[in-house]
């Protein structure tokens, strides 16, 4: 089985920058090149993606450099990387598209019988009909969103979840007594309600997370303005190192992803908990899959409910090892890999 996978033309296929979709592109590229049934797999990427070395079924195909700016014409940028990658679609069994915008369905209207697969990694919002062949493939990341993307279209979609490369992201069972914000900083994913849900609680708490490519400054500066330095500390943007420091020693992760808008998986959740570390969320997209209430954090439907959690101190009564053993059995890129696999031969058996 030869495998064909397109990445996003914005940013690079490397586990110490931000960008979910590169990384989950990265680890299951990476993990799809072990199995014995795969003779290649071929990944589209943006110019000086890092893979592993000594992967010799692994193709890397550098299409455009990475995007620095958040205003630009991202069709555009798609176009241009489909105009070097377009003329090795023909030479794979399988096309994984990681994309949403025009010149792969353009690609699988001319050819029908390709055997396309268009993972979503955002709401389904196209304002027109697609034009896509009955025998096309979806794949959602989550149970909501497959849901949501099947309505949408009125075609069936698949669910697999994400995985995460765990040996990136350590246990450790001791934890310190500072809540944690790891997420993009932006209106969305509700930063602000962190900064007052933490001071509310009266607890401590780290704004952690990527700030620069974001929609608004505007949004950043005002989340920083309201952080004092000792109670609740920003941080933004952090090295992955910082990063997974932050995780494991963090009392737990809250995440907050603001309605209507759904965490279609929430990868800092894996993470967070592959370090032993709870997570509180609002009941959202694929948080609801991943964590399991009272096991390994707490889902909430308001934000005062997670507030009577961090005041009562209920993350105390979660056991780490439970955490891991969770991300390990479910999240883990091995696990999303072969869940691919099987679905790809599945499709190729007819």
């Amino acid at each position: 089985m030869n495998i064909f996978i397109i990445s996003s033309a914005e940013k690079t296929v490397d586990f110490r920058k931000y960008g979910g979709t590169e990384l989950v592109v990265g680890d299951l590229a990476t993990s799809l090149s072990g199995f014995n049934e795969v003779e290649e797999v071929a990944v589209a990427c943006c110019k000086g993606s890092v893979f592993p070395e000594n992967l010799p079924k692994l193709k890397v195909i550098e299409t455009v450099e990475e995007s620095q700016d958040m205003y630009h014409d991202w069709i555009a940028r798609e176009k241009d990387a489909y105009q070097i990658y377009e003329k090795y679609l023909d030479d794979y069994d399988i096309i994984v598209d990681n994309t949403k915008f025009d010149p792969i369905y353009d690609y699988e209207m001319a050819h029908p019988d390709a055997n396309i697969f268009h993972v979503f990694h955002a709401p389904c919002e196209w304002n027109r009909a697609v034009p896509v062949p009955d025998s096309s493939h979806f794949i959602a990341a989550s149970r909501a969103q497959a849901m949501s993307v099947s309505n949408y279209l009125g075609m069936s979609c698949k669910c697999i979840p994400h995985g995460i490369n765990t040996r990136l992201y350590p246990f450790k069972a001791e934890k310190g007594d500072r809540y944690m914000f790891a997420n993009r900083i932006c209106r969305e994913k509700g930063s602000l309600e962190f900064v007052q849900l933490i001071k509310d609680s009266g607890a401590c708490g780290d704004v952690c997370g990527e700030d620069r490519f974001v929609i608004s400054q505007e949004y950043v500066e005002d989340v920083k303005s309201r952080c004092n330095g000792a109670q609740v500390r920003y941080k933004g943007t952090m090295s992955h190192e910082e990063k997974v420091e932050f995780l494991q020693n963090a009392k737990a992760v809250i995440s907050l992803p603001m309605y209507p808008f759904m965490e279609i998986f929430g990868l800092h959740a894996a993470e967070a908990m592959c370090c032993g570390t709870p997570v509180i969320a609002l009941r959202s997209g694929g948080l609801t899959d991943q964590i399991v209430d009272g096991v390994t954090g707490f889902l909430c439907d308001a934000l005062d409910e997670m507030q009577e959690i961090i005041v009562a101190d209920k993350v105390s009564e979660i056991d780490p090892h439970e955490c891991r053993r969770r991300v390990e059995e479910h999240f883990s890129r091995e696990v999303m890999a072969k869940q691919y696999l099987e679905y790809f031969k599945k499709v190729l058996k007819g």
